[in-house]
């Protein structure tokens, strides 16, 4: 089940954005020291045909909203998520995920 907000949490103010503004991401940090990315992409186009992320540590990737496909590296075609929704991509790895619509998401960092 996906939170709807956090409590006790240091946030970032500084965005993450990538891709010329189309994906972009705030940090927040848990009093444990866990730390999670809250995020928003925006549809492909013509100009993108799909967005390339690259992983340092294992991410868990929660869709809250809007839908996506997404190929991990290694993997031969994509797959289908919607809000609900997660997958996991292991450290020094990474994937593609293309959208026609909206896509918010949690990434929580495992590794």
């Amino acid at each position: 089940m996906t939170a709807a907000q956090f409590t006790n949490v240091t946030v970032n103010a500084q965005a993450t954005i990538s891709y010329d503004g189309r994906c972009s991401s705030h940090t927040i940090m848990f009093e444990d020291g866990r730390h999670k990315t809250l995020g928003v992409i925006l549809p492909c186009d013509n100009l993108v045909e799909h967005y390339h992320f690259s992983t340092n540590t294992s991410e868990r990737i929660e869709i809250t909203s809007g839908e996506c496909e997404v190929k991990i590296n290694g993997e031969e075609e994509f797959s289908y998520y919607r809000a609900g929704q997660s997958f996991v991509v292991e450290g020094n790895s990474g994937f593609n995920l293309r959208t026609e619509q909206i896509v918010q998401y949690i990434c929580h960092l495992e590794g």
